[in-house]
């Protein structure tokens, strides 16, 4: 009878580990992103120049040194707790952004807002490319909202998946530079 009980125990403490480690990684499998976006976007040349998070919404803001081009990237995580992250699966909201410094950043910035007059316009929907400006700075944004799910960055044990996150982060950088570039010629000529 004591053996049996012990072996009871023994799987009690067992599925204990198991559930407290479901928690910690559900807890934490934001953070873990964070890094891995760091460490992504520094290999391909960038320097980290703003971290700030408020322990649900991750700031980061990158410049590449030699063109002085900016990405930033929010990453607010929406199933932080082991039941939703088991019903939805783990996802993110993220917000990416590209900018670059304009000569006459009030000018461009002003011509890029007038251009955007429709109430229609829900910046909240993924997808929907919006324009902002630095103008202490020097800079125009442009920056989109996806709804990301976390699992294609990381394989067991949390190894994250560095060349599917630093391809998604490309492509996006990609499609953000091609709009504001596409935006500011199109003022040029104007």
């Amino acid at each position: 009878m004591s053996e049996e009980l012990d072996q009871v125990f023994g799987r009690l403490v067992r599925r204990s580990w198991q559930r407290f480690d479901e928690q910690k990684q559900t807890r934490e499998i934001d953070d873990l992103l964070v890094g891995a976006v760091i460490v992504a976007m520094v290999a391909e040349g960038n320097s980290l120049i703003d971290l700030n998070s408020d322990g649900n919404h991750h700031h980061l803001r990158f410049e590449r040194p030699q063109d002085k081009q900016r990405v930033m990237f929010r990453l607010t995580h929406m199933t932080g707790n082991v039941t939703a992250a088991k019903t939805l699966g783990h996802y993110a909201s993220v917000q990416m952004g590209y900018g670059e410094r304009v000569e006459d950043t009030r000018t461009v910035w002003q011509a890029l807002k007038s251009e955007v007059k429709s109430g229609f316009l829900d910046v909240g929907e993924p997808g929907v490319m919006t324009v902002d400006a630095d103008l202490i700075a020097g800079y125009v944004y442009v920056q989109v909202e996806l709804l990301l799910d976390l699992e294609p960055y990381f394989a067991d044990n949390y190894t994250v998946r560095y060349p599917v996150l630093q391809q998604h982060l490309s492509a996006v950088r990609q499609a953000l530079a091609k709009y504001l570039h596409g935006r500011l010629a199109a003022n040029a000529r104007a």
